[in-house]
């Protein structure tokens, strides 16, 4: 499995026609396959996301971890951060006490489980639509949502780095290039199982776009509704 998970993501980013036509939703090994997949991704997100260390009283954090990255951004930048904190009445000391607490194991892992919730839900309403049974629907919106979190991950690569080096439009660009991509996946997977086929590259592309930022602002209010009572006062 874990031989072949490289393949298996370089396929659904790069060939997601191919993943789709080759899937037996009714054959339990294939569920089974996507299920420890996607536990292998949530398991390298939580790897990679979460830092048990208290790095908010430090003077220079070092950028050994993604928490790093932002402490350090925080301490350089917030004069540019502060316009999006000022509306909450947030100083630099508080977003950074924050930060510290939500990038910690436990609440990393919430989030991560808050999505996949979000993505069940929207399997059900699928279901419910258009007469889907639950292999296709919810295997459909997994193969979507580690399409997703894959790239907004990659997405926070360019967005860490422009927040230390604020002065560079490629960076920026990539940001959200990273995250339309990523709505693009989510999209492109969910109207596979409602039989969408669209004729060209274009009418494919915008299609999955506009069905993937529905989708993900429909999960976001389940996502937010189970995220709101943890997060740290």
């Amino acid at each position: 499995m874990l031989v072949q998970y490289p393949s298996f993501l370089l396929e659904l980013l790069l060939h997601p026609r191919q993943l789709l036509r080759r899937q037996n939703w009714q054959d339990p090994a294939s569920a089974l396959s996507l299920s420890l997949y996607l536990l292998l991704s949530l398991t390298l997100l939580w790897l990679a996301f979460a830092d048990s260390r208290l790095l908010a009283s430090l003077a220079s954090p070092e950028l050994s971890s993604f928490k790093g990255i932002v402490m350090r951004a925080h301490l350089k930048s917030f004069d540019w951060l502060s316009v999006v904190y000022a509306p909450y009445g947030i100083d630099q000391a508080y977003a950074m006490r924050m930060w510290d607490t939500l990038l910690m194991p436990g609440f990393v892992a919430w989030t991560l489980f808050s999505a996949l919730c979000s993505v069940t839900a929207l399997a059900r309403l699928r279901m419910w639509r258009f007469g889907l049974d639950w292999p296709h629907a919810i295997g459909t919106g997994l193969l979507g949502l580690i399409g997703l979190l894959a790239c907004q991950c990659l997405a926070l690569i360019p967005l860490g780095l422009l927040l230390i080096c604020r002065h560079c439009g490629v960076r920026l660009s990539l940001f959200i290039l990273f995250w339309l991509l990523g709505w693009f996946y989510l999209g492109y997977y969910s109207l596979a199982d409602l039989g969408e086929r669209p004729r060209s590259i274009a009418a494919t592309l915008f299609r999955s776009l506009g069905y993937g930022m529905l989708q993900a602002l429909l999960a976001s209010l389940v996502f937010w509704l189970l995220l709101l009572p943890v997060i740290p006062a």
